[in-house]
C-alpha cells in the first residue's frame, strides 16, 4: 500500500469515463466527497468520538473498544481507496485530518478524564501538533507533502500506547505493562520528531 499517496490527480482522473468502475463514477460526480474510503474514514471517526464519550462516563472497556474499532477503520480506509482505486488528494487530505483529529480529541479526553500523566500528554501531542501546521504552510506555498513511513509508525506507536493508558487505567495496574506503554509512547515521539524533519525539509 502507498499511504494514501496520490498523484496529484485522483484515480479516476486518469480513467477513461467509459472504463471508470462504480465507486470511481461516484466519486467522480461528486468532486471526490463521496467515496468508499471517506465514507469509512468519517465512521471512523465517528466510532471513536462514541468510544471517547463513554471513557468520560467512566465506561473503560466498551470505551476502549470503540476507540480501538475505530482507529482499524482508518487502516481499512487507505485499503478500500487502493482496492476501488478512489485515491484523490482530497481523500489523502480527508484522512490525514480525521487522523489528527481524533488523535487530538483522545488526548483531551486522557487529561479530562485523568487517565496519564502532563508530559506522557506533551509526548503525544507535540508531533501531532506541529506536523499539521507545517503541511498546511508549504501546502500554502503550493508544496505538496505527502504522509510518510515514520509518520504513520509514529501514529500507530501513538495509537497502541494510547490503549495501553486505557487498558492500564481500566486494569488499575501497571507494572510491566506501563514499562511497554510508555516505551512506545517515548518512540512515538522521537519517530514523529523524525517524520517533523521530512516534511520540514520536503523529503518525504
Amino acid at each position: 500500500m502507498d499511504l494514501h499517496r496520490t498523484t496529484g490527480k485522483a484515480d479516476w482522473e486518469e480513467t477513461a469515463p467509459g472504463d471508470r468502475n462504480v465507486f470511481q463514477r461516484t466519486a467522480a460526480a461528486t468532486h471526490g466527497i463521496v467515496s468508499p474510503a471517506n465514507i469509512i474514514t468519517v465512521v471512523g471517526l465517528g466510532i471513536v468520538i462514541y468510544g471517547l464519550v463513554l471513557l468520560l462516563q467512566n465506561h473503560y472497556w466498551l470505551g476502549l473498544i470503540l476507540v480501538a474499532a475505530g482507529r482499524l477503520l482508518d487502516i481499512a480506509d487507505g485499503v478500500v481507496a487502493q482496492a476501488t482505486h478512489t485515491k484523490s488528494p482530497l481523500g489523502e487530505m480527508f484522512d490525514a485530518t480525521a487522523d489528527k483529529t481524533g488523535t487530538l480529541l483522545t488526548i483531551i479526553t486522557l487529561i479530562l478524564a485523568g487517565i496519564t500523566y502532563w508530559w506522557v500528554v506533551v509526548a503525544l501531542v507535540l508531533p501531532q501538533v506541529i506536523i499539521p501546521i507545517v503541511i498546511l504552510y508549504r501546502r500554502h506555498r503550493g508544496i505538496r507533502v505527502h504522509p510518510t513511513w515514520q509518520g504513520k509508525f509514529s501514529m500507530a506507536a501513538a495509537w497502541i500506547g494510547i490503549v495501553g493508558l486505557l487498558v492500564m487505567k481500566a486494569l488499575d495496574s501497571s507494572g510491566l505493562l506501563g514499562v511497554g506503554v510508555y516505551g512506545l509512547i517515548g518512540l512515538s515521539l522521537l519517530l514523529g520528531l523524525y517524520a517533523l524533519g521530512q516534511y520540514s525539509t520536503g523529503r518525504n
